[in-house]
């Protein structure tokens, strides 16, 4: 009987531990806002959360997606991450590529990486979140129209 009484005793009191540590976690998740510059129309923006050592954006720790910025993501805890947002013009609900990787729809990173090389991995768009809230800042570059070719201009008279 007393070594049952100890266990249930012991038990408890590992519960009573584990409520204030889960507590404390919480009270040190502070809410991320991202401001999104760019938007075109009025087509939902969906946002990708991935923590700082995945080395893509597929599993995401975070979805979501509307037509109002900010968009907000609740109680986020400590750490590193990356965002990707897009906004899907075409209503597929994915970023859409081309054959070489360049977005075909508005999309912006956390850190405002340059696409020049196609789509960053998340290691070049790295954000601190700490325990307070957040806010970091999204521009959406709109893809590249394709040129026209233009045929070119007959030489002036008597030039050849």
């Amino acid at each position: 009987m007393p070594q049952r009484l100890l266990q249930t005793v012991t038990r408890l009191c590992q519960v009573c531990l584990l409520v204030p540590l889960l507590a404390c976690q919480s009270l040190q998740a502070g809410d991320l806002l991202i401001e999104v510059q760019g938007t075109s129309d009025q087509a939902n923006l969906y946002l990708a959360l991935v923590p700082a050592d995945q080395q893509d954006w597929q599993p995401s720790l975070y979805e979501l997606q509307g037509t109002q910025t900010p968009l907000r993501i609740a109680a986020l805890p400590p750490g590193r991450y990356a965002v990707q947002v897009f906004q899907d013009s075409n209503g597929n609900g994915q970023l859409d590529l081309s054959p070489r990787g360049i977005p075909l729809e508005p999309v912006g990173f956390s850190g405002n990486p340059s696409l020049f090389g196609g789509k960053p991995k998340p290691s070049d768009s790295l954000f601190e979140h700490g325990t307070t809230d957040g806010v970091i800042n999204v521009r959406l570059i709109p893809p590249r129209k394709k040129q026209e070719r233009l045929t070119p201009a007959p030489p002036p008279n008597g030039d050849r």
